[in-house]
């Protein structure tokens, strides 16, 4: 509203109410937002952020807009996912940015057919954290960072990245991409694909911290694990069969939808100068 605008309705209620209050408003009256309730809810929400907001609404016995409106307006929150998000500092995007051209460049020369894309994933028997359904009250979201055992890693390249480059490829050329985990970038696994892969992307051409560039990382192995672990399993063998089952359902249509986007993720990249493609609410 303008100034001007404002002036002039002060001045037409006084002459017409002899007081410069608002008027009374039509519809209910605001009655859920006492300090008490507002006290209320912020402890609530300090002691535990993942509080539903619902649930406060009926131990209360007021409405959820009344408790929306306390949570957002008054208390500046907002139900943020809880979602795991790489970290980039100015060091990694500078260097997200210049490795994203030069894969971006020598993909090029690629079918999509021809590139075989890696990632690592652990599966419980338990029911999958379901995150869709859980919110937290908050302006901050969580970093996690996890490792695995590099022991392990020349074991599983061997037979199968090898049986895949006879089985998959017909033994013709193709690209091998990994990610720059540190088991990944052990010297006796780097020097391992020299020696028995037609050609790879190596630790100093995968852009670092781009779990938002690897396929497996951004779209499907959130598929598998909704389709395979809804509900828990009662035993590893039970998972074990349940894997491969789930990941022969997924359709062809979006296995190919997710590796043909990686072309313009790494666009996406090079216009953000390196910085996150993908929404992140972190302080």
């Amino acid at each position: 509203m303008s100034r001007r605008k404002l002036i002039y309705r002060t001045i037409k209620r006084y002459k017409d109410t002899g007081s410069t209050s608002d008027r009374q408003r039509s519809g209910r009256q605001t009655s859920a937002t006492t300090t008490q309730k507002r006290k209320v809810i912020r402890s609530r929400i300090q002691r535990n952020p993942q509080r539903s907001m619902r649930k406060m609404a009926l131990e209360l016995k007021i409405s959820r807009e009344s408790v929306r409106t306390i949570v957002k307006s008054d208390m500046g929150l907002f139900p943020y996912k809880k979602r795991k998000v790489h970290f980039i500092s100015p060091q990694i995007k500078e260097k997200r940015l210049a490795r994203s051209k030069a894969l971006l460049a020598r993909l090029a020369s690629f079918g999509l057919d021809e590139i075989l894309f890696s990632d690592e994933k652990s599966f419980r028997v338990e029911q999958a954290y379901n995150r869709q359904n859980d919110r937290v009250l908050s302006l901050l979201h969580l970093l996690y960072h996890k490792s695995i055992d590099a022991s392990k890693e020349f074991s599983i390249l061997n037979p199968i990245v090898r049986g895949l480059g006879k089985t998959m490829f017909n033994n013709r050329p193709f690209l091998f991409q990994q990610d720059g985990a540190p088991t990944h970038t052990a010297k006796v696994n780097q020097q391992w694909l020299r020696n028995n892969i037609p050609d790879f992307i190596s630790k100093e051409e995968w852009p670092p911290s781009s779990p938002d560039l690897n396929p497996m990382d951004f779209s499907l192995w959130s598929i598998l694990e909704t389709n395979a672990c809804t509900t828990s399993h009662k035993s590893i063998k039970s998972l074990k069969t349940s894997l491969p089952r789930e990941w022969a359902k997924i359709p062809q249509e979006k296995l190919r939808a997710a590796v043909e986007s990686v072309p313009k993720r790494l666009r996406a990249v090079i216009k953000k100068k390196g910085g996150y493609i993908e929404q992140v609410n972190i302080l």
